[in-house]
């Protein structure tokens, strides 16, 4: 099982850590967003919470009740369900909701993200 973990936890690490990376330059100047460059990084972003979603979501079902056991105070369910929003809901996404994400739910995600999947290496 560990095997089948780290092939979904290495790209949702590579995922959250690529949002992070794009999202610094808009956290630290959100007028960023009035230009193209602040467009693409957003798009990046989205795209990346859509696959971290789904990857998320695959480990769910590979390992029900992994995440929620190891780490009872994240929103898993919201994190899960953040990809479907993105995906229905993309025109009408608030920028800043998507930023506030980033800085106050994203570290703790993929801290714990890290976590599992350093175990799943040490498992293997």
């Amino acid at each position: 099982m560990s095997g089948d973990r780290l092939v979904l936890l290495t790209p949702l690490r590579q995922a959250l850590e690529r949002i992070e990376r794009k999202a610094r330059p808009l956290l630290a100047d959100p007028a960023l967003l009035d230009r193209e460059e602040g467009q693409d990084l957003l798009d990046v972003i989205c795209m990346q919470f859509l696959a971290a979603g789904e990857a998320l979501k695959r480990l769910e079902k590979l390992e029900p009740g992994l995440l929620a056991a190891r780490f009872p105070d994240i929103d898993w369910k919201g994190a899960m369900g953040f990809r479907d929003v993105i995906a229905h809901q993309y025109f009408d996404l608030d920028a800043e909701q998507v930023l506030l994400i980033c800085q106050d739910a994203l570290p703790a995600v993929l801290s714990a993200i890290r976590s599992i999947e350093e175990q799943a290496s040490k498992s293997t």
